[in-house]
């Protein structure tokens, strides 16, 4: 059984998606966007926690609990909605610039500082898929023009790591309009999965992680992870 942590798009908007991850069989943490949110609502195999994006005592707080819920972290999808995150921020007024940047940008930068810091610590391999959605990139506002592009560079900037870091594996992915596969948020997260897959037995060089594909595409190969 497999075991995934999802970051970026919170139950129960990531509904589907995280479905897709989950699979038949696997187990999915994600984040909730609601306290209230009540996890026996969905599916028995994905689980909710709360946190506070701006805050990284609660990052680290976030992966305590996904690590004791699912007895590991080994992979990791970090999910970028564009669409999604331009239905809820319309404008740059100055009262949404703090939580638009806690929830685009700030909390995928305490996550992945945290996991880094962790898996250095225990050297348990670690899978990470970067995913950025935007099938109508003429109609994303302004601030989240701005936090996808801090989130790309974040991404190439993690699948650095693994030429320092030789259990970690990294996949970039971008979809659009035109990748009708995966266009439902349940398909693209079955791709996710499967692309996790794909890379955990494989060794990458820098070149081959920061490298960006399409999503429904096949991940570039490499050699066995373990010589």
């Amino acid at each position: 059984m497999a075991k995934f942590l999802l970051i970026g798009k919170d139950i129960p908007e990531g509904y589907d998606f995280a479905k897709g991850l989950a699979g038949s069989e696997s187990e999915v943490f994600c984040a909730e966007s609601d306290s209230n949110t009540d996890s026996s609502d969905y599916n028995d195999r994905i689980y909710t926690a709360s946190w506070n994006k701006s805050s990284a005592i609660s990052a680290h707080s976030l992966l305590i609990k996904a690590e004791t819920k699912l007895e590991t972290i080994e992979n990791v999808i970090f999910y970028f909605d564009a669409d999604y995150l331009s239905t809820r921020f319309l404008d740059n007024s100055t009262d949404e610039i703090s939580t638009a940047i806690d929830t685009m940008t700030t909390s995928f930068l305490y996550i992945t500082a945290e996991l880094l810091r962790r898996a250095e610590q225990k050297r348990n391999k670690l899978c990470t898929g970067f995913i950025v959605k935007n099938l109508k990139p003429e109609q994303t506002s302004g601030i989240v023009k701005i936090a996808e592009a801090a989130f790309c560079q974040l991404a190439e900037n993690f699948a650095q790591n693994v030429g320092e870091r030789d259990y970690l594996r990294v996949f970039l992915a971008k979809s659009s309009g035109a990748t009708e596969a995966v266009a439902e948020e349940q398909a693209l997260g079955e791709w996710a999965a499967k692309a996790l897959s794909e890379i955990a037995e494989k060794k990458q060089s820098v070149k081959q992680a920061a490298a960006w594909i399409k999503a429904g595409g096949k991940v570039g190969s490499g050699f066995p992870f373990f010589k």
